[in-house]
Order: structure tokens, then C-alpha cells, then sequence
């Protein structure tokens, strides 16, 4: 089931206007989910914290306003 799909079924169930078939859908779905998976180590949360963290620099001017630091050899030869 695509993302859109079960979106446009999520909202139906949830403004009570789904199909009795989608209902039933819902609820299984619901019913099989173990919540103990849902739970994250502290280790997988800190790196989906990266993640998102550099997906934000990617898309945005993060570069422009935090320059990365020259190496230290074009420092030396700047002298020069």
C-alpha cells in the first residue's frame, strides 16, 4: 500500500467515515503493531538525530552563514 493510500484511509477511519472493510483493515494493522518495537535505543535515536541534522544543512544555506573552516595548508600558503 503506498504512503498516499493509506493516508487518505487513516483520515477516513479517523473522521469515522471509512468503509466497514477499511475499519477492519485499520484495526488489524493496529492490533498486530508491538509497541515494544516502536521503542529506540538512546544510540538510534542520536543517529536519526544526525540524519535529519544533515538533511537540514543539505537543504538549506547552512553552509553560507557557518563556513567550513579552511585546511591548514591553504592557510600557510595564503601567507605566502
Amino acid at each position: 500500500m503506498k504512503t498516499d493510500q493509506l493516508q487518505q484511509k487513516l483520515t477516513r477511519y479517523l473522521s469515522g467515515q471509512s468503509m466497514p472493510a477499511e475499519t477492519r483493515q485499520i484495526q488489524n494493522w493496529l492490533s498486530v503493531v508491538d509497541k515494544s518495537e516502536l521503542q529506540q535505543s538512546e544510540w538510534e535515536k542520536e543517529k536519526i538525530q544526525e540524519e535529519i541534522l544533515a538533511e537540514i544543512k543539505a537543504y538549506t544555506a547552512y553552509p553560507l552563514f557557518f563556513p567550513r573552516p579552511k585546511p591548514w595548508w591553504k592557510k600557510v600558503t595564503a601567507i605566502f
